[in-house]
């Protein structure tokens, strides 16, 4: 049997090359004769155990032969496992080699994970003990495997197990391992997610904040007037109702843009407005629906992506603000396009101040300069759409007393360069914005629509349409019969209206009647007082006759009549009627809208009074709801406070308000709201803060919201225009003295914190101005102005170091000082340099090089005009020193004298090459330029009533003309140049020249 294994294991070569030689006709080999041998044997105990156990089984008879027989059975049996068991540990040893050998290529393999190595060596090393078991009973010597070969079947067969065991608990392992992997794989992948996604947030939250900074910063540096958008929540204009205005609507929409597919659903527009013209004017006379049209085109364009900005105009605060508009423009602007805004940061950053300065200036650097940064990079402009929109609406609704309105006047000069902006501009048809449109150049770019030449029968049926919707309403909420209103009185109502459509909306207010709740009894009261106006209108030519009904019938309701009145009775209604007129007459006289509870507190009514009287005013007014303490009442229309004002109008004096006494009602009740509430750090900032800027006052806006409430902001902002205003009695002149001697500089304070210090100079002048005797008073008012004046830059920017400022740097005699030493004793002493008084220098500024060649001063004493070497005009704040305006010279020579006309509107300027130049102040715009003299021109000047102008030259001439008309001109000779002119009060002419004469002219 061992000769038969040995020759079995062959060497591997010798098997390899026996395996390669053909079958047929090949020689036996010794493995192949052992491989025979072995089946042979196999097959033969197969079928000879069977056979010798059946024999044992039928021997029983034969004893000696049954013994033989299983004798020869334990042999062969034992033969049998032995052959089985050398078997299977061949292969068991043989699958152990297999499996080695994948183990040992997996673990020299470089992208074998050390985990995935640490398991294959484990694995190995389990592998190799078996091996190692198996192979010591295979190296036993056969008679002992024989013997043993039942007790080597049960190792073999635990062998087997514990293999399978490894390999099942190593392949267990690491599909865990893999399970984990994959888990945490995923886990990662999802945490990089998370903490991607939590990157981009933050990312997504820093530009937010970085965009609300620069907002913020822009908010901060334009002051934009965020109460004219056109949205704004407490506005009082309304949209049109339905489909009503629809042709003026169509038409405005294809002035904007021919293709606007709103054009497809709109009707025919009411005329054909030219798409290249770049400003569209409407006009009208008030109550003609204009804001209504406004505000709904603005919420179109809107919805659209055309409207880059808006401005509603009112007579309240700063929405009656020339200077105002074009630096909200710009904000808005910069706001909805992001290349704006950059290029607009830019231009802030280098002047800071520009909100101050005036409307040309403003829109040339606010919105021209950056718009012309934008169009010059390719790859921004595409940032604007074709067509922007900008909305000016009620412009005659701002404060502006030039002859021609500054913002046409501004628009005028740079209108060529403020494309894609469109401007729709509405206003009533007044003088001064009529003769603006009328300028050339906003002459050839208006297109003017005039609401009043719209067909009569398209205005009516919209007002009728109006009327009809808003009636059918208030039927369906009162729960009234389908009958009302009568086709009579829908008529009658329609007839009233005047093709007014703030009629129309009044109207229907008032016949609402929430209080009473009788719209039948308001209806019918209505039209009876209408048709009696209409009766009664005489030869009057009032457009707001019927209105002013309308207006007389609401007052006289809010009085509600309980006849008979006892003196009670009567005293009550006295005092509703005092109440009513009161608040009313603040309402319509104050310089900004208040909130219910701001008129409260400042007409010292009882809390609560103003909500308990306005709405019964529903129909003329908008109120606040009841839990909100900061919307301001609003005005429905501008008509109405005409109408309280006017005693041709409104000729009931119970409620007619006479604006003078009104004015000193609010004056007095400011000055007592300052004396009481006004103090030293009123914001109670920390001592370790009290010497830093205003902006960097921690919390400073929440502060402000605490510590001065709306009423005494108003009282702050607004006392002195009042106190001009009023009737100036006893009481108003103790309340201002108390005022002045313990609060003054309490009051500079706050409107340092507030950012309009650059008003208190004005407000104050002017208050000197209106009290006439010197007093204590006056002497406490000049030395404020003239501490404005002196310390601008610190007062403006810093109202805690206002104290020390004045308190160390002020003269010594004055009683500001010693206020400002009394409120906040200085820490410094100067020893040496001061004066006793104030110096002859009101306020100095320093100009930046060429040096000054002239100076004048505006009549209004509110603008320096410095002319320089360089041929340019620099206009100040006279009071402040701030530079509002630079006036491009009409040469690069010498600029020898400017003049400011009598008015102050214009400016007159002569150059060394012999031109001379016409201003206008306001805008900067350049009026005309001419060439007046061959020779240098030394001086110009204005007749006192402005009709005459004259200059004088080195040509040995003078030349005098009509300032409206200045090609016809008169020549008056000397006989060597001419240094300067003058004209006399009477209006004679005088000259003095280098031929040694000075000449009066006739």
């Amino acid at each position: 049997m061992r000769h038969l294994r040995a020759k079995g294991r062959a060497s591997p070569a010798l098997s390899a090359s026996a395996r390669s030689i053909p079958a047929t006709g090949a020689q036996p080999t010794p493995a192949t004769r052992g491989s025979r041998g072995k089946k042979l044997m196999k097959t033969s105990l197969k079928y000879l155990i069977p056979a010798l156990q059946i024999t044992k089984g039928v021997s029983s008879a034969c004893p000696q032969l049954q013994s033989a027989v299983e004798a020869l059975l334990i042999v062969l049996e034992a033969y049998k496992k032995y052959s089985e068991s050398t078997e299977a540990i061949g292969t068991l040893l043989s699958r152990i080699q297999s499996l080695n050998e994948i183990l040992n290529k997996s673990q020299s393999a470089d992208s074998c994970p050390p985990s995935l190595k640490d398991s294959l060596v484990t694995l190995a090393s389990k592998l190799q003990e078996v091996a190692g078991d198996a192979e010591k009973v295979q190296a036993k010597g056969w008679i002992v495997r024989l013997v043993k070969a039942s007790d080597y079947a049960e190792r073999i067969e635990s062998w087997v197990k514990r293999l399978d065991q490894y390999i099942h608990s190593f392949l267990l392992e690491r599909t865990i391992a893999v399970e984990l992997a994959v888990h945490q794989g995923f886990a990662a992948v999802d945490s990089g997610l998370d903490k991607m996604n939590e990157g981009v947030a933050a990312v997504k939250e820093k530009i937010i904040e970085l965009h609300c900074d620069v907002n913020h910063a822009l908010r901060n540096n334009l002051r934009p007037v965020i109460e004219a958008r056109w949205d704004y929540g407490s506005s009082v204009h309304e949209k049109c109702y339905g489909d009503t205005r629809m042709e003026v609507m169509a038409t405005l929409c294809s002035w904007l843009r021919p293709d606007d597919p709103r054009l497809t659903k709109l009707p025919t527009p009411v005329v054909s407005a030219p798409f290249d013209r770049s400003i569209l004017w409407l006009h009208a006379l008030a109550g003609s629906g204009k804001s209504t049209i406004a505000m709904t085109i603005a919420d179109w364009w809107e919805k659209d992506g055309l409207l880059g900005a808006s401005f509603f105009c009112a007579r309240d605060g700063d929405r009656s603000n020339i200077n105002c508009i074009f630096r909200t423009i710009a904000y808005q602007l910069a706001v909805r396009f992001p290349a704006f805004q950059e290029q607009l940061t830019k231009i802030l950053k280098s002047d800071p101040d520009l909100y101050s300065s005036t409307p040309t200036r403003q829109l040339q650097r606010l919105i021209v300069e950056p718009l012309h940064a934008v169009h010059a990079d390719t790859k921004r402009k595409a940032t604007f759409t074709a067509h922007v929109a900008i909305v000016i609406d009620a412009l005659d609704e701002c404060k502006d007393d030039a002859a021609v309105s500054t913002i046409l006047k501004s628009l005028a000069l740079h209108i060529g360069r403020l494309s894609p902006l469109k401007f729709l501009i509405t206003s009533r048809p007044e003088e001064n914005i009529a003769r603006g449109f009328l300028q050339q150049s906003l002459d050839e770019n208006t297109y003017k629509l005039a609401l009043n030449k719209i067909p009569e029968e398209l205005t009516r049926r919209d007002i009728s349409a109006f009327l009809q919707w808003r009636l059918d309403e208030i039927r369906v909420n009162f729960a009234l019969d389908t009958s009302w209103p009568s086709p009579q009185q829908l008529k009658n109502l329609i007839d009233l209206s005047e093709l007014l459509f703030i009629f129309a909306s009044l109207a229907t207010r008032y016949i609402q009647d929430d209080i009473g709740r009788d719209p039948e009894r308001r209806l019918a009261s209505l039209l009876d007082a209408g048709n009696k106006a209409t009766a009664n209108r005489g030869t009057s030519t009032s457009p707001f006759h019927i209105l002013d009904s309308l207006y007389v019938q609401v007052l006289k309701n809010a009085v509600p009549k309980n006849a008979p009145l006892d003196d009670a009775g009567r005293e009550a209604e006295a005092v509703l009627k005092a109440q009513l007129k009161l608040i009313l007459g603040t309402i319509v006289l104050a310089e900004q809208r208040l909130s219910p509870t701001t008129l409260d507190a400042l007409l010292d009514l009882p809390t609560g009074t103003a909500r308990r009287v306005l709405p019964v005013l529903s129909a003329i007014l908008t109120i606040p709801d009841r839990e909100d303490d900061t919307t301001p009442v609003g005005i429905i229309h501008l008509s109405f406070p005409n109408f309280l004002v006017d005693p041709t109008r409104c000729t009931d004096q119970s409620f007619l308000v006479q604006p003078r006494i009104q004015h000193y009602h609010i004056a007095f009740r400011c000055l007592s709201i300052m004396n009481m509430a006004l103090k030293y750090n009123i914001l109670e900032v920390a001592s370790e803060h009290d010497r830093v800027l205003n902006s960097e006052i921690p919390d400073l806006q929440a502060r402000l919201s605490q510590s001065i409430p709306a009423a005494l902001e108003y009282a702050c902002r607004y006392w002195a225009h009042h106190l001009c205003e009023a009737e100036v009695g006893e009481d108003l002149l103790t309340a201002l003295e108390g005022f002045c001697t313990c609060h003054l500089l309490h009051w500079l304070e706050v409107l340092s914190l507030l950012g309009c210090v650059d008003s208190a100079v004005q407000n104050l002048q002017s208050v000197q101005t209106c009290l006439k005797a010197t007093t204590d008073v006056l002497s406490l008012l000049y030395d404020c102005v003239r501490a404005v004046r002196a310390y601008y830059p610190i007062i403006s920017t810093s109202a805690m170091h206002m104290y020390s400022t004045i308190a160390v740097f002020a003269p010594l005699d004055t009683p500001i000082r010693r206020l400002a030493a009394a409120t906040a004793p200085p820490s410094l002493v100067v020893r040496v340099g001061l004066e006793n008084t104030w110096s002859d220098t009101l306020v100095s500024r320093v100009i930046d090089r060429p040096f000054i060649s002239a100076l004048a001063f505006s009549p209004d004493e509110i603008y320096v005009a410095c002319a320089k070497e360089n041929g340019s005009i620099q206009l100040l704040n006279a009071h402040t020193g701030a530079e509002l305006q630079i006036l491009n010279s009409h040469s690069d020579k010498d600029i020898q004298g400017i003049s400011f006309s009598p008015t102050g509107k214009e400016l007159l300027s002569c150059s060394e090459d012999g031109t001379v130049a016409l201003w206008d102040v306001a805008t900067g715009a350049n009026l005309k330029t001419w060439k007046a003299h061959s020779g240098c021109v030394r001086s110009v000047a204005w007749s006192l009533d402005g009709t005459l102008a004259a200059s004088a030259s080195d040509d040995e001439t003078v030349r005098v003309w009509r300032a409206a008309s200045p090609e016809k001109v008169v020549v008056l000779q000397h006989g060597d140049s001419v240094r300067d002119v003058v004209f006399a009060q009477d209006g004679d002419l005088l000259s003095g020249s280098d031929d040694e004469t000075c000449k009066v002219w006739d």
